[in-house]
């Protein structure tokens, strides 16, 4: 039961978080006939990504990854569900194992992208645990997403 309420109250976070956000973007206004989708940069070689199926956050393969990405909604918001792989390091990284966590995903904040005129890109993820969690993770994390690969 206890299980039970925390999944509500995480995925109730999740909606506030959502209505906060489509509050902040939306009245924006529509988008302009023929005006392109709004991208995740892949931080690794900069590219624009639309609803990818993995994002790696650290860019190697990292210690941390996100794959299964499955969207069910791409707009000035994006809401979607996958895994996070979290590498244990032990005995070290090079030969840990990923351990997974289940999570749901939003982008948002979208922003002009840097030298793609009329483009945007999402700079913000929040991900937040529907299952267990890594010791100490929050059950609601966000970070700021990058505009270019690596250099």
């Amino acid at each position: 039961m206890r299980l039970i309420r925390a999944r509500a109250a995480l995925t109730g976070a999740l909606v506030a978080i959502a209505g906060t956000v489509a509050g902040a973007v939306l009245p924006a206004g529509p988008a302009a006939a023929g005006s392109s989708q709004v991208v995740l940069v892949n931080p690794c070689s900069g590219h624009g990504q639309v609803q990818p199926a993995r994002y790696d956050i650290g860019c190697m393969p990292s210690n941390e990854l996100v794959t299964g990405l499955k969207w069910t909604s791409w707009r000035s918001v994006a809401f979607g569900r996958g895994v996070l792989m979290v590498n244990d390091c032990t005995p070290t990284c090079t030969q840990g194992n990923y351990i997974k966590y289940p999570i749901l995903a939003v982008l948002w904040r979208a922003r002009p992208w840097p030298k793609h005129s009329g483009q945007e890109y999402f700079s913000r993820l929040t991900w937040v645990f529907t299952g267990k969690r890594p010791g100490h993770a929050p059950a609601a994390q966000s970070f700021t997403l990058p505009s270019s690969g690596l250099p």
